[in-house]
């Protein structure tokens, strides 16, 4: 099918804000959520798998708010995570989406996860892919290797400091392409986008946005059938993280990839596929 950026570039506005988010294929919807590196964006994190999961599903690859092509609130006044939430109920509301799987890597699966917790009946199955927020480090320190060394780039967003955070998200090398680097590099280095990271991050760590029971604390009420994809070699999110989700969800896989770190959709392109198009299809 070949499907491009361009091609399958769409707007909503939500609450005022311009969001793009690409569409493709048909059936049951499927809202992918990107994670939190620098210059990311929806396509960045799965254009790449398009191909193959439009075969089945209605897809929606959202910019979330700040990235990409999105536009962002002037303030961040409340958990990034939470605008993020927002931002993906009125992307379905405004398609007129009552429910839909959520796949969401890094700091999106904390996304998708956040929105089963608060609002269940608009969610249906999820694919959490390495995903922040809901599993406790306890073994490496904190923040993990990769986050460091993004946020080493985004305080100075230098070519030699985005190589050495893109080498924290892989365990081949090999993936990193000339070409590769240099488009997020490029992307990574726009003042707009690291100045979104900051301020997403920021929200992260300001205790007044910080809710009285975190999203680790709350996955045993999270119902919906859940499949978690992780990376043995993860660097950013690293698997010791997955124990704890993988005991509390009460409806949860857990696939560990050999050979991966952070990109599962990009290492382990494939079997990635085939893991969620199953578990979508046909459920636990």
């Amino acid at each position: 099918m070949g499907f491009t950026a361009e091609g399958t570039s769409k707007t909503v506005t939500v609450e005022g804000l311009e969001l793009r988010y690409h569409e493709a294929g048909s059936g049951p919807v499927l809202v992918l959520l990107h994670g939190s590196g620098a210059g990311v964006s929806g396509w960045a994190n799965f254009g790449g798998n398009l191909d193959t999961l439009a075969q089945h599903f209605r897809c929606l690859i959202l910019d979330q708010p700040g990235f990409g092509a999105s536009a962002r609130p002037e303030v961040y006044d409340r958990n990034y995570l939470r605008i993020a939430v927002d931002a993906v109920l009125g992307l379905m509301d405004a398609l007129g989406v009552a429910k839909a799987h959520l796949l969401g890597n890094s700091m999106g699966g904390a996304v998708a996860a956040l929105l089963a917790a608060e609002h269940r009946d608009r969610a249906d199955r999820l694919v959490l892919m390495a995903p922040g927020g809901v599993g406790v480090n306890v073994l490496g320190p904190e923040p993990s290797e990769g986050i460091r060394r993004l946020l080493d780039f985004n305080a100075d967003p230098t070519a030699e400091r985005a190589v050495d955070w893109l080498k924290t998200m892989v365990f081949d090398q090999a993936v990193l392409t000339e070409e590769l680097i240099a488009a997020r590099t490029a992307a990574a280095s726009d003042p707009r986008q690291t100045k979104a990271l900051a301020d997403a991050y920021a929200t992260f760590y300001d205790p007044a946005f910080a809710d009285p029971v975190p999203l680790w604390a709350r996955l045993r009420g999270i119902g919906h059938e859940v499949l978690m994809l992780w990376g043995r070699d993860d660097r950013v999110t690293p698997v010791e993280g997955a124990l704890l989700p993988a005991r509390q969800l009460p409806r949860a896989d857990l696939r560990i990839f050999s050979r991966c770190g952070h990109w599962v959709q990009v290492e382990r392109k494939d079997a990635f596929e085939r893991a969620v198009v199953d578990f979508l299809e046909n459920g636990l």
